[in-house]
């Protein structure tokens, strides 16, 4: 095997670290979050399109091979995107940023699929999932030590994503990809320890209950293994749960007064009372949006209608409420298809798919969101590792070529 040159280590390192960095960035929404807070000067639109165009070139110079499952990831928020933008069959004064959203989610879909498509897509996908959990609790700290404020929601924090509800997805998402793509226990367990106050700052119930089956069904599967190591970590991790338990708590208190939202929260997961973990509003919200696709059953709404008018927390009836059976078939047809390949190559990506789709139930808008572009696309590659490579041959090259015998082969 020729030893690589200098050029070939080069473009490889700005793939995996500077691609990486940048994917990771977006998976985090560091730069919309940042600049939303006042804190980078950077515009996120044009730090997207810097984004989406350096990558794909420089995925190009290190000569992609596509996965062709990607192409059926990418179908469905094609369709959606064709839906809002050429049909428009929902039309709201919100519309045209519905569209812009899309049409930024579609690129950078694109600059995702181009950089995975390359050699060295495990370290790229592994270093830009790492990337975007250390930004994500990063931030989250950073907000909890009152420097700085992103959450919309008082008493929860949440980082650059804005929204508290998101964090524990992209983390889950994320420490999927890890778990996927490295063999390191120990590394992994780290990442784990990088995930717990992530989750935990954002007093999420959906999220809590995820990470913990994640993360104990991998360290009892692979506990045997590394029993030593793990009576070591059990040592230090045990009193840190128990001191990150009162802050959370703590959190609960501001002077003589309880937050009783966040309050309830921890109260719900801590004594698993499932009925506390029930959001009345939420099933408010599920019970409208399930009226609402009553009305249009066959071919929905239009999409843009679910997060501007109804917000079911749900993604089934999301997008059912937008598109109709055929989109809720391709949305479900693309689970079916993750699982049945997990399962008929010995679980491989499980924990990654299991992570995507455990918030089907009470998550809204992932398909719009970058994290999950990177899960899903990451989660393609893994299972479907058959790459195809496309070349450009010239005709009169080929003609001109001469046949076999008159090169004295017989």
């Amino acid at each position: 095997m020729p030893k690589p040159t200098g050029w070939t280590r080069f473009r490889e390192w700005v793939l995996v670290w500077v691609c990486g960095s940048m994917l990771g960035a977006l998976a985090a929404d560091a730069v919309i979050g940042s600049y939303n807070a006042g804190i980078s000067p950077i515009k996120p639109s044009l730090f997207t399109l810097g984004s989406v165009f350096f990558c794909i070139v420089v995925a190009l110079f290190n000569r992609p091979k596509l996965c062709l499952a990607t192409v059926g990831i990418a179908l469905l928020p094609a369709v959606r995107f064709f839906d809002a933008t050429v049909l428009r069959r929902f039309d709201s004064s919100f519309q045209d940023q519905i569209t812009m959203d899309l049409a930024r989610m579609m690129m950078v879909l694109v600059a995702m699929i181009a950089v995975l498509s390359t050699e060295k897509w495990q370290k790229t996908a592994l270093w830009a999932a790492v990337c975007a959990m250390l930004l994500t609790t990063g931030s989250e700290i950073y907000e909890m030590m009152g420097f700085a404020t992103f959450s919309s929601i008082p008493g929860r924090y949440a980082g650059f994503n804005s929204h508290p509800n998101f964090p524990p997805v992209l983390l889950c998402e994320m420490l999927g990809i890890v778990f996927a793509l490295s063999k390191n226990f120990k590394f992994n367990c780290l990442m784990i320890a990088v995930a717990v106050p992530g989750v935990g700052l954002t007093y999420g119930r959906s999220g809590m209950i995820v990470l913990a089956l994640v993360c104990g069904a991998y360290i009892l599967l692979n506990a045997r293994r590394n029993m030593g190591f793990l009576i070591i970590v059990s040592c230090i991790a045990v009193p840190l749960l128990v001191g990150g338990t009162a802050i959370l708590q703590s959190g609960t208190q501001k002077g003589v007064m309880k937050d009783k939202n966040t309050a309830d929260r921890l109260e719900a997961i801590y004594n698993l009372d499932f009925e506390k973990l029930k959001s009345p509003e939420r099933v408010k919200d599920l019970s409208d949006a399930w009226e609402a696709v009553q009305q249009k059953p066959v071919f929905g709404h239009g999409t843009g209608i679910s997060g501007t008018i109804y917000a079911p927390h749900n993604e089934y009836v999301s997008l059912w409420l937008e598109m109709g059976i055929p989109g809720l078939l391709l949305f479900v047809g693309t689970w079916l298809w993750l699982i049945t390949r997990s399962v008929l190559t010995g679980g491989k990506a499980g924990y990654l798919v299991f992570a995507l789709i455990a918030y089907t139930p009470f998550g809204q808008g992932r398909i719009e969101v970058p994290h999950f572009s990177l899960a899903m696309v990451a989660a393609a590659c893994v299972l479907w590792p058959k790459r195809y490579g496309f070349t450009l041959r010239s005709l009169k090259a080929e003609e001109a070529r001469p046949e076999p015998h008159a090169m004295g082969v017989r």
